[in-house]
């Protein structure tokens, strides 16, 4: 049997996801009386009704809710095919411009990305590192990865890991520590970006938090990180991030625990750019290395 117009198969998708003739007749830019034109005529090719007409409203028969999922991937694999295709043809180098969270860029990302390169040589890795919301627009960036509890309004933002926080603190101080409270007459190091973080940590140790006696604010984790190495005071700092420093001793884990942070590690692009052969590709790759990393095995986010 020849196969129905790809016109009519792409019009019956679209009326099947968006249960409606007249949406459909929107999205596609042509009348109801278009949309249900072509409906009749697969209809009568395939020879089954796919839809039942009720007053208001169109439902999938039995046999149009069988035929629906594969119509759905026969249409984006084209779609996919078609815009790589454009991609390849308009010679655009074969690019991934991202902006990363700067700890998350170096203390995680930045030393396997010798492992992407290897697997995929002909592709351009461009990253800066930065804290702050990104206009993708202006800047070309393909996506980012935040740190934060999104969403992102017309954002795709995938959770990458679920961040833990410990209180660490250089050996020198480890002595002046015998409970949570004794923190509060420790100088406390805070990221001036989430000045909530201190308190949210004690209480989630249903503790009560109270002004230090002393307090450093820094800008970012990195440098938060450096000052707790001098022994300038106490850190909240994923102790994963910090694996080498711990098992040299050059940090302690104050308390031999960690507590699940009120914020995440997102991978974030417009909702536009999900078809992007390199969105997909970075993606793909991310995600898998993820999986494969035994101090993320109870970070990622569970199938």
């Amino acid at each position: 049997m020849p196969l129905p117009s790809l016109n009519s198969l792409r019009t019956f998708e679209s009326a099947a996801r968006l249960k409606s003739f007249s949406q459909a007749a929107q999205e596609l830019f042509v009348s109801p009386s278009a949309v249900s034109h072509q409906i009749r005529q697969l209809e009568q090719r395939l020879g089954v009704e796919l839809f039942v007409r009720l007053d208001r409203q169109v439902v999938l028969s039995p046999a149009g809710e069988r035929y629906y999922p594969q119509v759905k991937v026969g249409i984006e694999t084209l779609l996919n095919a078609t815009a790589q295709l454009l991609d390849k043809s308009d010679d655009k180098p074969a690019v991934i411009k991202m902006s990363v969270v700067p700890f998350f860029a170096t203390r995680w990302l930045l030393p396997k990305l010798e492992d992407f390169r290897a697997l995929y040589p002909h592709w351009q890795l461009k990253m800066q590192t930065s804290t702050v919301a990104s206009d993708f627009t202006q800047e070309g960036f393909d996506l980012v990865i935040r740190r934060g509890t999104g969403p992102w309004p017309g954002m795709v933002g995938k959770l990458l890991c679920h961040e833990r926080l410990a209180a660490v603190c250089h050996p020198n101080l480890v002595a002046r520590v015998t409970s949570i409270n004794d923190l509060l007459a420790l100088p406390l190091l805070i990221n001036a970006k989430v000045m909530s973080e201190w308190r949210e940590w004690f209480e989630s140790q249903q503790q009560t938090f109270k002004d230090p006696a002393l307090s450093f604010d820094f800008q970012n984790t990195a440098q938060i990180l450096d000052a707790c190495l001098s022994g300038a005071g106490v850190a909240l700092i994923d102790p994963v991030m910090i694996s080498q420093e711990l098992s040299q001793g050059k940090l302690v884990n104050l308390f031999d625990s960690s507590v699940v942070s009120l914020r995440q590690y997102f991978l974030v692009y417009p909702k536009a750019y999900q078809r992007h052969e390199n969105i997909q590709l970075f993606e793909q790759w991310i995600f898998e290395k993820m999986a494969k990393d035994p101090l993320m095995s109870d970070r990622i986010p569970k199938s």
